[in-house]
This record gives structure tokens, C-alpha cells and sequence, in this order.
């Protein structure tokens, strides 16, 4: 009886060490995982050349892009994000990798891109960007898994 208790014991603080590497600094709520980039639109019409393959993940304070093709040709570059609760900031450390594919992102050495947060519920969410060139972006995402 002894030995099942230790055993049972140890699953359990397994199983909450795996957990605490994936949810960094506990539980982000609805913002947590993989979102996959649905399309993206510039002032309200859908850019036609964008091939499906982005994805925006949050974790704890990390936010990451990832591009990803299917034949796993891999691109991605992270930054910090902020919840603000009607908004989230992104910003990124390395502008230049940044600025070749996230559309609509403003960069500079202090830059914080504030993406309004239109409409958001388990699976799905609407964020949008105004940037400095004046033309509105949004997001459209469907949460992964």
C-alpha cells in the first residue's frame, strides 16, 4: 500500500512540473496556445496573396509569429505582449526579422503595436491594428487544438 502511495505521489508532482512548462507563470486565460491566422484584411477587404500559413502564440508574457508551409520551411520571430483587457501590446526586439511578414506592424526601437481585441470567445477572435500609415488591419483567428 506503501508503494502505490509514493508512486501515486510522484505522478502527481510529474504531472504538475509538466504542466508548470506550459503554462509559465500560471494560467493567461483566453489569450493561452496557438491561434492560426484565418486572413488578414487591410481597411476591411481581405488580402487575396495571403497563403494561411501564420500563427500567433501566447505564452505568459512571450508572443511569438510563426510562419509555417507545408513543406515545414519555418520562419518565426517573438516579442512581449500586455493584456490590457479591450487591447494587447506586442512589441519586438529584432525589428528588422519582424518587419519582412507580419503585415501591418509598425516597428521601431520602442515601437508597441496595440491591437484592439473586436470580438473574442473560446475558439474565435478579431483583432486590429491601426497602423502608422493610417490603414487598419485585422486579424482574424481560430484557436489550434
Amino acid at each position: 500500500m506503501m508503494k502505490k502511495t509514493i508512486y501515486i505521489l510522484i505522478t502527481l508532482v510529474a504531472a504538475m512540473a509538466m504542466q508548470s512548462c506550459t503554462h509559465n507563470d500560471g494560467d493567461i486565460g483566453r489569450w493561452f496556445g496557438t491561434w492560426h491566422v484565418e486572413s488578414i484584411e487591410i481597411d476591411g477587404t481581405a488580402i487575396d496573396s495571403y497563403d494561411g500559413y501564420s500563427f500567433f502564440q501566447f505564452q505568459s508574457s512571450v508572443f511569438e509569429h510563426r510562419l509555417s508551409n507545408p513543406l515545414h520551411d519555418e520562419q518565426y520571430t517573438v516579442g512581449r505582449w500586455q493584456d490590457n483587457g479591450e487591447s494587447i501590446d506586442i512589441t519586438f526586439p529584432d525589428t528588422q526579422r519582424v518587419w519582412n511578414y507580419i503585415a501591418g506592424f509598425d516597428f521601431g526601437p520602442s515601437s508597441v503595436n496595440r491591437l484592439l481585441v473586436e470580438s473574442a470567445d473560446g475558439s474565435d477572435m478579431v483583432l486590429s491594428l491601426t497602423s502608422s500609415d493610417g490603414h487598419t488591419y485585422r486579424y482574424i483567428l481560430k484557436k489550434c487544438g
